[in-house]
């Protein structure tokens, strides 16, 4: 009874332990399988193996995209990173919920301008990951140390700017320059993050001084919209000033040459009338004059005989 007993102890440890070993290559396949991971098109991958980046050279540490193997997720950490992807953040640390002016106006969001006013201020901001290794290396949360960085960069600029400014001509320049200033400061952390924009998507008063403040606005808009008609007015009216100088100009000139040409034509008349004169006064008295009484008569239509006056003369007739 004993000695079998053993057997069926033999045969069962024996079962147990074949089966024992599928488990094992079945556990080690489904490990293995773990390992494989896929890299998309617009990523990369960086792998840490307890906590350490794996690869001797910069091409060995970042994966491209394509299917990958590592080693089983306690050992090895797959962190894929859209390096290709435009990523958006909205930052609203300058923007209370509620009223900025009443109550404990420290725990609350805003800027304040150059000449004192407070503003309420939305951004949107852009960027992609230009260093995938150091970004998985030293960055835990990008959107954090995004926002305070650039919500530091825009409150000394907005600081040292007027509101009117804030709201118009300076607002593109403002978001040029805090893009600027918050990326030599990613850069000198070498948190391998690129910034591609920043705008200004919300400017606002407090509540408490809406009405005032948009009252405001109104006056700058008018006042920037009346300099705009007196440009475009200014751009029409002196080329046509300039056009209608011109000509005069030219009719003056026209005119000067017809009145010279015409009183040089009288001029030589005159003067070949003058010649003939000098060798035959007589005759050129009569010319002269018939030449006058004609053209006076023809205005009449009518014809005139002067009879003779009994000298003898012979009659003259007038057209």
């Amino acid at each position: 009874m004993k000695k079998k007993s053993i057997e069926v102890f033999e045969a069962f440890l024996t079962s147990a332990i074949r089966y024992f070993k599928w488990i094992v290559a079945v556990a080690v396949v489904i490990i293995a399988l773990t390992g494989v991971y896929k890299v998309d098109s617009s990523e990369v991958a960086v792998v840490l193996r307890f906590g350490a980046l794996t690869g001797a050279t910069r091409e060995a540490q970042i994966k491209q995209p394509g299917l990958h193997f590592a080693l089983p997720n306690f050992i090895d950490e797959v962190v894929k990173i859209p390096v290709q992807k435009v990523q958006e953040l909205s930052i609203t640390t300058l923007n209370s919920a509620g009223s900025t002016i009443n109550g404990n106006i420290r725990k609350k969001g805003y800027a304040i301008t150059g000449d004192s006013n407070i503003l309420l201020l939305k951004m949107a901001v852009k960027y992609k990951i230009s260093d995938p290794i150091a970004y998985a290396l030293y960055v835990s949360d990008a959107e954090s140390m995004l926002s305070g960085v650039i919500t530091g960069e825009m409150s000394t600029l907005v600081s040292k700017t007027s509101v009117d400014n804030v709201l118009t001509t300076e607002k593109n320049t403002i978001c040029s320059q805090t893009m600027k200033n918050a990326q030599a400061v990613f850069d000198a952390l070498q948190l391998g993050v690129s910034i591609t924009n920043i705008e200004l998507t919300g400017i606002t008063p407090p509540p408490e001084a809406k009405d005032a403040f948009d009252k405001a606005t109104t006056a700058s808009v008018n006042k920037q919209t009346l300099i705009q008609q007196a440009r475009d007015y200014e751009e029409s009216a002196i080329p046509k000033a300039e056009s209608d100088a011109q000509q005069l100009i030219d009719a003056a000139k026209a005119n000067q040459a017809s009145g010279v040409a015409k009183a040089t034509q009288i001029a030589e008349q005159f003067n070949g009338l003058y010649a003939q004169y000098a060798a035959n006064p007589e005759v050129v008295k009569d010319g002269v004059f018939r030449s006058r009484v004609a053209s006076i008569l023809q205005k009449t239509g009518k014809t005139i005989v002067i009879p003779d006056d009994g000298s003898g003369s012979a009659k003259v007739w007038l057209p």
